[in-house]
């Protein structure tokens, strides 16, 4: 355990073994492993630190990430045990297997209030050990510009530069991923990412709301709803996304691929028609100041409605939430999607729908829009200070010009 200097808020300590450096045109594949979680770390704040790491390699563009989830699989089905990384001939298999050229495995541990981060990149072909680094930090609110830091080292010992990340990709998906890279990402680039992300949602019936005795009074009455198909972001709308439709950035946190935050919904409705105007589709609103009017036929991007939104998430599951965020938000993509493909459902950021803020009809409806008017619109989900386990049926609002560190949004379109 490195030793702890006490007058040096983070203090950085860099072992980089020698290494061939990768050519400038070839692209590396890595895994990055799940760090073990030592003296008092908990497996969430594991996960997170994990997170900042998978983020910062997949944003720099230099390398590409291979699925987690895949290489556990494959992990499991070669019975491979840690003992294993020093034999050549299994981790040439291994990496084969998973097509991967090398992991980076480490540890985090937590003294005296100060969090001890070592790790070492392996080389599967090989089983050398190509670089090996340590960095200490003294809160977790600190963790991200460490791993940044943390990460480049590893970057360079591969040969390429460290800087400002150029282009980023999803640590839970090896397939199409969201558009979260810095400022320099193309609009044309943005809307292919965002084409591609885009899920479709049959239409169906669905019971929408809570039952009597569970939730809050506003999720009820429970009714019945039918909707027609649509379909709505993987993922949560990112910075990088957000910037270059918009040309500006307003979050709170800092980086092309968390989620977009402190916007309002009418900001949010004006990147939709942005988008739709740039991607050559009809835009969804017609917007004179603050009084925004839906064009229903219109193909264009769009907020979900509130019932659409229930309904595309539908289950439960693993989201950034005040037992596991750090109070921070975390890039999309990160934990595992629901049965629609869609990540960051629950947690990360609240998320604003189209409907104005009412209450609930107790008539079965049909494509349903929420009330004719009001003050404030819905918002839905949980954002990562909420803490325990909410229903999902749980409801929010806000005026629609508020924004705050905990509100994004994701798009939609009619149909699919």
């Amino acid at each position: 355990m490195p030793s702890v200097k006490k007058t040096a808020a983070v203090v950085l300590s860099v072992l980089l073994a020698a290494a061939v450096p990768l050519s400038s045109q070839q692209k590396g594949r890595v895994v990055v492993q799940q760090l073990v979680n030592g003296k008092g770390v908990s497996t969430d704040n594991a996960r997170v630190v994990t997170g900042l790491i998978r983020s910062r390699i997949g944003a720099s563009g230099a390398v590409t990430l291979v699925t987690r989830e895949d290489f556990d699989a494959i992990l499991a089905e070669h019975q491979f045990q840690m003992s294993d990384w020093s034999d050549p001939n299994k981790t040439a298999r291994l990496g084969s297997a998973a097509g991967a050229d090398y992991i980076l495995v480490g540890e985090i541990d937590e003294m005296d209030g100060v969090y001890f981060v070592t790790a070492r990149m392996i080389d599967l072909n090989t089983a050398y050990q190509v670089a090996s680094t340590d960095i200490e930090f003294k809160q977790l609110n600190q963790a991200r510009g460490a791993m940044e830091e943390f990460t480049d080292r590893f970057l360079q010992a591969l040969g390429y530069k460290s800087g400002p990340p150029s282009r980023s990709g999803s640590a839970a998906q090896s397939g199409s991923q969201p558009a979260n890279a810095g400022g320099n990402f193309s609009l044309r680039e943005t809307i292919r990412a965002i084409d591609g992300n885009m899920a479709p949602v049959p239409g169906g019936t669905f019971m929408m709301g809570s039952i009597a005795g569970q939730g809050n009074a506003n999720e009820r009455p429970q009714r019945q709803i039918s909707l027609g198909s649509f379909s709505i972001g993987k993922y949560e709308v990112t910075q990088a996304e957000y910037e270059a439709v918009m040309g500006s950035n307003p979050s709170n946190f800092r980086d092309g691929a968390l989620p977009v935050e402190r916007v309002s919904w009418l900001d949010a409705v004006d990147f939709c028609n942005r988008l739709s105007r740039a991607a050559n589709v009809t835009p969804a609103y017609m917007i004179s100041g603050a009084n925004v009017t839906w064009n229903r036929g219109a193909n264009g991007y769009r907020l979900p409605t509130e019932a659409e939104w229930e309904y595309a998430c539908g289950e439960w599951i693993d989201g950034w939430l005040g037992g596991n965020s750090g109070r921070m938000t975390h890039p999309v993509g990160q934990l595992a999607p629901n049965r629609y493909g869609l990540y960051d459902m629950v947690g990360n950021v609240q998320e604003w729908c189209w409907d104005w803020y009412g209450t609930y009809s107790r008539d079965a409806q049909s494509n349903p829009q929420g009330p004719g008017s009001g003050t404030t619109r819905v918002r839905r989900g949980h954002s990562f200070q909420n803490a325990g386990r909410l229903l999902l049926t749980n409801r929010d609002y806000g005026v629609p010009q508020e924004k705050n560190n905990i509100t994004g949004f994701r798009i939609a379109r009619s149909g699919f």
